[in-house]
């Protein structure tokens, strides 16, 4: 009995080894992926419990406006003056005798201020945040999610005034306004996924923030929001710059079924194209720099 076992035992320590090695090999392997899905895990978490972001957002509007008498509806009467001003002057100077122009321009500078707010607001996120990071709190993601909520609450306030225009302009609701709920879910997921790579970005390069500034303000004038694109336009030059920009497809894909009541399939199918890239950029460059964030800020 003893000498079977003295010649059993090599061969079993063997075996032994080479699973261990093959559990190790393929243990790696999978750390390895999850690795680079650690945004969405961190994105699901705080899902699942978003008591600090999403109750920090509403903090964050209260206490912004909590000494004004109007509150947070100062949102929504700067935003009313700005369509009535510069949807006044700029009908005239474009020569544009449209009836829906107020909704056209009263829905694509709410949207835009969102887009902007988000993406600028983005790329100092971590900055201004830094003292609870480094105390510890690593959880990024519910910085982004925390400002996104914030952004959101200003947009409820806001999209009152695209409302009022939707409704005193000859603007049909017809069942094309049911597409939103698809084009409402994509126009988030582009924008959340976009501030996810800038908040990074930003954080490694703190000049990308006036960068984004400046890039930002351009293509507000080369966005179609206090412009129509017309059938001439659209094979002229400034159709090359429309289409070539992609905020167009974000706000197209909510006010062309808004106010225009079309469905505009093409560039629903852009936007729906683009975000897994969006998202697997953003994965990327979130589990690449998440080690370094406390270093960099």
């Amino acid at each position: 009995m003893e000498t079977v076992v003295e010649s059993t035992a090599p061969r079993d320590a063997q075996r032994s080894g080479a699973a261990l090695k093959k559990d190790a090999g393929s243990g790696g392997t999978l750390r390895d992926r999850s690795s680079k899905l650690v945004l969405f895990q961190d994105l699901l978490a705080s899902l699942r419990a978003p008591g600090f972001w999403l109750y920090g957002a509403w903090i964050d509007t209260s206490l912004r406006f909590r000494s004004q008498a109007l509150g947070a509806f100062w949102m929504v009467a700067s935003t009313l003056v700005f369509v009535l001003m510069i949807g006044t002057l700029y009908s005239r100077v474009l020569r544009n005798s449209s009836e829906i122009y107020y909704a056209h321009i009263a829905t694509g500078f709410v949207l835009w201020a969102f887009i902007q707010g988000s993406l600028q607001e983005s790329t100092r996120i971590y900055f201004r945040n830094r003292s609870m990071i480094q105390n510890g709190y690593v959880k990024y993601v519910d910085y982004v999610l925390r400002m996104v909520g914030g952004n959101l609450i200003n947009l409820a306030y806001t999209v009152l005034v695209a409302i009022g225009a939707v409704l005193i302009t000859p603007v049909l609701v017809t069942s094309v306004d049911f597409v939103l709920l698809l084009t409402v879910p994509l126009f988030m997921l582009a924008v959340l996924g976009m501030c996810y790579s800038l908040s990074v970005v930003g954080a490694r390069y703190p000049d990308i923030a006036q960068t984004s500034q400046t890039i930002l303000r351009l293509f507000f004038f080369i966005t179609p929001i206090i412009w129509m694109p017309t059938s001439s336009g659209r094979g002229a030059a400034i159709g090359a710059f429309m289409y070539a920009n992609p905020f167009y497809y974000l706000v197209e894909i909510i006010r062309g079924p808004l106010v225009y009541s079309t469905i505009p399939w093409f560039e629903i199918g852009i936007v729906a194209a683009a975000i897994p890239v969006i998202w697997l950029v953003a994965a990327l460059v979130y589990a690449r720099a998440k080690p370094y964030v406390p270093l960099w800020i």
